[in-house]
């Protein structure tokens, strides 16, 4: 659910004009080069966009994802609820044979995050939080190189996002260090990453603390049952289908999706 306030803009001409070249894109156009003179000038901009693809979509918002890492810029996209899906399940691979992949760590929350007066402290976000697991985000840009375009066009694109496969509950997750896991990635039984950590913001709870404090200064707040994604710990790898894909963590398990 998205709470209309003051620091959301009025639909644009310009929101509709950014929303019509990424529609044609996901629609089965080809990948563009930028939004041009439709590229939001800020973030409330930004956001804008996205609740307007979502619209057209005729979906919700069933989720974020969301990075806050040390010294670089902070960045959020609303995640379309039909694309989180359960796994193991299947995954179509856009034209070109081609998807991104990443393994996460994400949280359900079991409360709302309304704004207030003060800042949420870390422990009252914990306390919201009503489950924790693995996730493998599917990334696929609506450009053709999305290193090119300015960090607001990405955003306006909701960061390359195409959905969500989820891994079960980890009973016992408030009692491991989330930073620490070993997180382990495979495609076709080949292992593509094992490491230690990874998160781009140190924490997964750093990303997640930051979305809650931030988003009711845009007239937006994390709902319950919303699932919020905290970065990739695996880097961004780029796979052709027709394989199988399984990312996780030692302790935390994994889940699988298969790539057609």
């Amino acid at each position: 659910m998205l709470r209309a306030a003051q620091g959301i803009p009025p639909m644009t001409d310009t929101t509709q004009q950014a929303a019509d070249i990424l529609m044609t894109v996901r629609g089965g156009g080809p990948q563009v080069a930028g939004l041009g003179a439709a590229a939001p000038r800020d973030e409330a901009g930004a956001f804008a966009i996205q609740r307007e693809v979502l619209r057209r979509l005729g979906t919700r918002v069933g989720g974020w994802k969301c990075a806050a890492p040390p010294g670089k810029p902070t960045s959020a996209a609303m995640l379309d609820a039909t694309f989180l899906r359960p796994g193991p399940t299947r995954w179509p691979v856009p034209a070109g044979g081609r998807i991104g992949i990443e393994t996460e760590i994400a949280f359900r929350l079991g409360r709302s995050l309304p704004g207030r007066g003060t800042p949420y402290a870390l422990e009252e976000i914990k306390d919201a939080i009503a489950a924790c697991f693995p996730v493998i985000e599917m990334v696929t840009s609506r450009y053709v190189d999305p290193a090119q375009v300015s960090p607001l066009e990405a955003m306006a694109d909701s960061i390359s996002h195409a959905g969500l496969v989820l891994g079960a509950e980890v009973p016992g997750w408030r009692g491991l260090d989330l930073a620490r896991l070993t997180v382990r990635q495979t495609c076709g039984g080949a292992v593509q990453v094992e490491q230690v950590g990874g998160n781009p913001s140190g924490d997964p709870f750093t990303p997640l603390l930051w979305l809650a404090n931030h988003l009711p200064g845009l007239g937006m707040q994390l709902e319950a049952g919303q699932v919020v994604t905290t970065g990739s710990c695996t880097g961004l790898i780029t796979v052709a289908g027709g394989q199988r894909v399984t990312g996780g963590f030692a302790g935390f398990g994994e889940v699988a999706v298969e790539l057609d």
